[in-house]
């Protein structure tokens, strides 16, 4: 067992096997190379989806119509996946990414969690983006969804701001692609904990991570910013 504190709370999880844990185990992420954190982060989902109660599992998710489980299986999915699974769940879903993605995330979603909290840590070295796409976007997928699943139940910490300012410029461009929303470009946004700015007009200003939340069409983050922007969204 360990016990990790954070902030207020304090999560005690249990270990998984001395191979599984050397997997897991990584320097504290260096330069612009996101895969470490990735790793990392994987693996500490896994061990807190797992360690929840089983009513908390069932718990609906700040992803529309997944509940926390859900959310693993999703991050499940992205970190076994390859070019050619992506490409053949896709065709499955008659060519729509959405119903593809939530289709595969409710299948897996139904799998034991303790399976999956497995598979995901097995899987944590898996390198897959979207062609095309930074490999930092593989980070902000398991950041993002693990606030997805553990912030409704009020157990998120938060990741390094120099995590989430990889992420940042990549969300800002890519937002309405990605997310079917966006910040409007007339609006600047402005973090608090490192030194990232972007864009030109009234100011929304937070913390680097619930800003990249927000690129992520997480409305739910708006409270925990500030600034005479917010009137625009």
């Amino acid at each position: 067992m360990r016990s990790i504190k954070d902030g207020r709370h304090i999560y005690t999880f249990r270990m998984a096997s001395d191979g599984i844990r050397k997997r897991c185990q990584t320097e504290p992420m260096g330069g612009t190379d996101p895969w470490p954190s990735v790793r990392r982060r994987r693996c500490e989902f896994a061990d807190a989806v797992e360690n929840l109660k089983p009513d908390q599992w069932k718990t609906p998710s700040w992803c529309e119509g997944w509940r926390v489980r859900d959310v693993l299986g999703h991050l499940v999915y992205l970190a076994e996946a390859t070019q050619v699974s992506i490409l053949t769940d896709l065709l499955k879903a008659g060519g729509r990414p959405d119903r593809s993605v939530d289709r595969t995330a409710r299948r897996l979603g139904n799998e034991p969690v303790s399976e999956l909290a497995t598979r995901l840590r097995k899987a944590a070295d898996g390198r897959y983006h979207v062609l095309g796409s930074p490999p930092a976007v593989a980070l902000g997928d398991v950041l993002v969804h693990s606030a997805d699943a553990l912030r409704p139940l009020g157990l998120a910490g938060e990741p390094q701001p120099d995590e989430a300012a990889l992420v940042l410029p990549i969300y800002r461009r890519l937002g309405l692609l990605a997310f079917h929303a966006a910040v409007p470009r007339s609006v600047r946004l402005v973090a608090t904990d490192i030194d990232w700015a972007s864009g030109k007009g009234p100011e929304i200003r937070g913390k680097a991570f619930d800003l990249l939340l927000l690129l992520a069409n997480r409305r739910q983050v708006v409270s925990a910013l500030e600034g005479p922007g917010l009137s625009s969204l």
